[in-house]
């Protein structure tokens, strides 16, 4: 090898050396700002709203959470609430039938597959009942007897009738003295078109918190095998307080409980979970039922119907109808938690036991 040579090779490895330093550095650089989540918390929806998102650009996560705040307020505003004037379901609610986009109208569908599925125990019809009781709002009361009774013949949700057309028009008709109420699952819709419109960004993870209902999205760069650690609350501890977590890959996270909203009336307490067949707050030996599926709407209305149904075949047959998991957190602390989140769930509360 002459000079001329060697001298040649050496800059050339001068080089190299120097450009793997550089790309090491900005991997190194990339890699701290992706394990530092773009954060936001805000009130949507009547709860409060957390969200969590990683991008090496943080405009790109900035811009994220803006759009994934107007997506909530939309749906809650222009198209799911029945208390709101003008939204979709309020007009629907009004007129008895109303041309909806494909967005709503899915929705609908959704849960009257489930409730089809559950006989019933999970119902959007129960609008005129939820009024009733109000619980969560300031004017939450007990009603008679004699009111729950009058409202009870309208829930039925085969009374529902579901007629897209092929020039995509999607009517939706309800019976003549039924309400809808899509509060069971607005939160998980939320979690759904967040989710649709994040597959169309450079958002490289996140969390987006609704409530008791969780979008877990993409991957955690701060695991090393881009799971994701959630915790489920302890029933009854404070908000802050959880007895367990799940160890997850990308999915859809909802909780329904007897503690979330409660009305108290001469003592006694009124959770906000109303059974369709009874007309009043669901009793069984469940204090809290979590579940784990793809769809945001689908595990709302799974945790409604299960936590109605208790711990029981039909619920146990249910999940496995929509391929999902659940943890039951019963009164007595036990826990029963299915089979495909079993070896995912880690207690970190003593005072609970995971039964068979």
């Amino acid at each position: 090898m002459n000079g001329k040579t060697r001298n040649i090779l050496t800059v050339a490895i001068i080089v190299i050396l120097i450009v793997s330093a550089i790309l090491i550095t900005i991997a190194l650089r990339n890699k701290t700002k992706l394990e530092t989540p773009t954060k936001n918390t805000t009130i949507g929806m009547g709860t409060v709203v957390v969200e969590s998102f990683y991008n090496v650009d943080k405009e790109v996560s900035n811009t994220a959470i803006t759009k994934s705040t107007d997506i909530i307020n939309d749906l809650d505003n222009n198209r799911l609430s029945w208390r709101k004037e003008g939204s979709d379901i309020w007009n629907l609610n009004r007129d008895g039938s109303a041309y909806l986009d494909s967005v709503t109208y899915d929705c609908i569908s959704k849960c009257f597959d489930v409730s089809s599925k559950c006989d019933g125990a999970f119902d959007i019809t129960v609008g005129k009942l939820s009024g009733l009781w109000n619980i969560g709002m300031e004017n939450a009361r007990v009603p008679s007897d004699e009111e729950i009774d009058s409202v009870l013949p309208a829930i039925n949700y085969k009374r529902i009738t579901l007629a897209p057309d092929s020039k995509g028009s999607y009517l939706v008709e309800i019976g003549e003295d039924q309400s809808l109420d899509l509060g069971a699952v607005g939160k998980g819709l939320a979690c759904d078109q967040i989710k649709a419109y994040l597959e169309t960004t450079e958002v490289y993870g996140g969390t987006v918190s609704v409530g008791g209902s969780i979008l877990v999205y993409g991957m955690n760069p701060t695991s090393k095998d881009n799971s994701w650690n959630i915790a489920v609350r302890d029933p009854f501890g404070t908000d802050s307080d959880y007895m367990a977590v799940i160890n997850c890959k990308p999915c859809c996270i909802s909780t329904s409980g007897d503690y979330e909203k409660v009305l108290v009336e001469n003592g006694k307490k009124y959770h906000h979970i109303l059974n369709p067949k009874t007309g009043y707050p669901a009793e069984s030996e469940i204090t809290g039922v979590t579940i784990v599926c793809d769809s945001g709407v689908i595990s709302d209305a799974l945790s409604t119907a299960c936590f109605i149904l208790g711990y029981s075949t039909e619920s146990l047959d249910l999940l496995s109808d929509y391929d999902a998991d659940a943890i039951f957190v019963m009164k007595d602390k036990s826990v029963h938690i299915t089979k495909g989140l079993k070896d995912k769930v880690t207690i970190t509360n003593s005072d609970f036991e995971v039964v068979e």
